[in-house]
């Protein structure tokens, strides 16, 4: 009986070591630095300048809408504890709704438009009035790029050489779609294109053309018969030849135009988020996909 006891007591003991092990494990891994990022942009630029050296999290999963989406306590509890928080603003992500310490808001930083007039952000701004799609402008993401690499290096200064050479290399990229797009628009045919939803207005006001969009900042809306219709007709009127959808988007609003009109349908990355196998190609690559799509539809030379 003794024998047993102390075998009980024994095996007791090896299982509450294993647990306390287990317990200091997972401790020290939620210890570990993170940083937690809301929107695919912001992923990227945080991946690509030190996604080597710290892990970053990535709130939004691939493939879901980020104008619907909305956390799990679980991903809320998580937020307070990252390094660094970086999310778009803009009320795009209206979950997020109380001060973080560790939160940085990167529309403060970028050249915003409001009611279709550029303008640089001020704190005393009404979220409705700007278009919180800025990240399609490519030099709003050399800004955003360079705002992070400061930020990095601040909190991160052990890694600051990497995080500066990464940057570097980034904008240097960057810089190179920026020409791509200066150099495509410079002729084209048409002047103006046909969306499901209005999230390209950066892209158009930089480079001078027009944006007919079926819904406004949000693709969830409701598409009225009387809007169905002003597109419709400017379709025939104007020879239109396309008509974008985006991922995530059902494309049947625009196929129900396509039908009566003539014009093709074709899809337009607006990369707030995107697929996972859109991820391993990156913020450029598909971007220029969209610059191919849209010099096309404006018969650009």
């Amino acid at each position: 009986m003794k024998k047993a006891l102390v075998l009980v007591v024994l095996l007791l003991a090896v299982f509450v070591g294993e647990m306390l092990m287990f317990d200091n494990h997972t401790h020290s891994q939620d210890k570990a630095p993170f940083i937690a990022v809301t929107s695919y942009p912001l992923y990227e630029i945080a991946d690509r300048l030190i996604g080597k050296e710290i892990e970053i999290e990535k709130l939004i999963p691939n493939g879901v809408e980020i104008h619907t989406y909305r956390p799990s306590v679980k991903t809320m509890s998580m937020l307070s504890n990252a390094k660094l928080m970086v999310y778009n603003g803009l009320g795009i992500e209206p979950w997020i709704k109380k001060e973080y310490s560790n939160a940085l808001d990167m529309s403060h930083f970028v050249k915003l438009n409001k009611n279709d007039v550029e303008h640089h952000h001020s704190h005393d701004h009404h979220e409705e009035d700007a278009d919180p799609h800025y990240w399609l402008d490519v030099q709003n993401m050399m800004k955003m790029t360079e705002v992070l690499n400061d930020k990095l290096n601040s909190l991160f200064p052990q890694h600051k050489e990497v995080v500066d050479k990464n940057a570097a290399i980034y904008i240097n990229e960057l810089q190179v779609l920026e020409k791509s797009y200066q150099k495509a628009f410079k002729s084209c045919k048409g002047n103006e294109i046909v969306v499901n939803h209005n999230a390209f207005g950066y892209i158009s006001q930089r480079y001078g053309f027009e944006v007919h969009s079926l819904t406004g900042l949000s693709p969830d809306e409701q598409v009225s018969a009387k809007k169905m219709k002003e597109i419709t007709d400017l379709v025939n009127e104007e020879g239109i030849k396309v008509i974008f959808f985006e991922s995530f988007v059902s494309p049947k609003v625009s196929e129900t135009i396509s039908k009566e009109t003539g014009a093709r349908v074709e899809s337009l990355q607006p990369l707030a988020n995107v697929s996972s196998d859109e991820a391993t190609k990156g913020y450029v690559l598909i971007m220029q996909e969209n610059l191919k799509k849209l010099s096309s539809a404006m018969e650009c030379e």
